[in-house]
This record gives C-alpha cells, sequence and structure tokens, in this order.
C-alpha cells in the first residue's frame, strides 16, 4: 500500500498481521516515569522523549508549560487525530486536515481539601470530556463518518478514559 496521509500503511499492516500470526503480540505495556522538579512542576519521561508538567497559578503553579489534566485532553485528541489518519488511509480516503477541540469539566472541591460542597462532585477528574473532530475530505461525509465511528468506538485513549480501569499505586520509600 502506498504512503496515505503520511502514514506507511504497509509498516502499520505489517504489525497488524504479526499481531494475526501471534496474538501475543497484541498485549503490549507501555512505561513512563516522573519526577519531581520542585514546586508543582513534573518532568516525565516517555521512551526518549521527555515531557513537562506544571500548574496554573490559581492553584499555586507557576503556569510554565500545560498541567497533567490539559495533557489527559490532548492524549484524547491526538489520539482520535492518529486514529482518522491511519483508518482513513485504510479505507482509501485521503485527508486535508484534521482538527479535535476538547473541553473537559472537572470539579475540585476533593482536591481542594473541601470535599462535600453542595452541587459539585468531589472527586477532581474529569466527569465530562466532549470532542469535535472536524474534518476536511473530498471522500463523501458517510465514508468519513464511517471510519469517524470506527476511530471513536476504538480509540485506546477514549476507552481509557471513558470505562474503569484498575489502578494499582504503591508507596515506596527510598
Amino acid at each position: 500500500m502506498p504512503i496515505t496521509n503520511g502514514v506507511d500503511l504497509d509498516v502499520f499492516n505489517a504489525t497488524v498481521n504479526a499481531v494475526k500470526d501471534d496474538p501475543k503480540k497484541g498485549a503490549t505495556a507501555w512505561k513512563v516515569s516522573t519526577k519531581w522538579k520542585g514546586g508543582l512542576k513534573t518532568e516525565a519521561t516517555l521512551r526518549n522523549f521527555k515531557l513537562n508538567f506544571d500548574e496554573p497559578e490559581a492553584v499555586a503553579g507557576t503556569d510554565t508549560t500545560v498541567s497533567p489534566h490539559e495533557t489527559v485532553l490532548a492524549c484524547y485528541g491526538a489520539c482520535l487525530t492518529v486514529g482518522m489518519a491511519i483508518n482513513a488511509g485504510l479505507n482509501g480516503i485521503k485527508l486535508k486536515d484534521v482538527e479535535v477541540e476538547l473541553e473537559g469539566h472537572i470539579d475540585l472541591p476533593g482536591f481542594l481539601g473541601l470535599a462535600g460542597l453542595k452541587g459539585l462532585q468531589d472527586l477532581p477528574g474529569y466527569h465530562t470530556v466532549k470532542a469535535v473532530v472536524k474534518v476536511e475530505s473530498d471522500a463523501s461525509k458517510e465514508a468519513v463518518k464511517k471510519v469517524f465511528n470506527h476511530v471513536v468506538k476504538y480509540s485506546p485513549v477514549g476507552l481509557t478514559l471513558s470505562k474503569a480501569v484498575n489502578v494499582k499505586t504503591e508507596l515506596e520509600y527510598k
């Protein structure tokens, strides 16, 4: 297959075929480490990449970079974008542009030590995330909608956000 939407579909299909041939190859583990950098700053190491985080001034950060909760939204938007590029290409659809606008709603009482405030949820995680995917393509709206529906249904980040995940967190003294 040719490169479509900047995606080498031969490489992608080689991975698909490898998992078909040996389903155990489809179970992967991803690793990240973070390190406190003082104040509310954190540096994350992901493979050979670094991401830095801070918090807005309103919660005692210095607002020097993105916050972890904003990054969750960015990760979902990026996952949708990647899914659209790959799946459109696999369906012979050339994309001209993909933009995703995201908005997440968080109630902060629990995080702020104010649990029990009337009208707000105590848990500070997102309780609502809205994403609007804007696509420009010469393909029919029906063809793009079919790809979109598939992408939303199987988005790894979207699925992680929308279902309970077994999270195990331990404390270890150095």
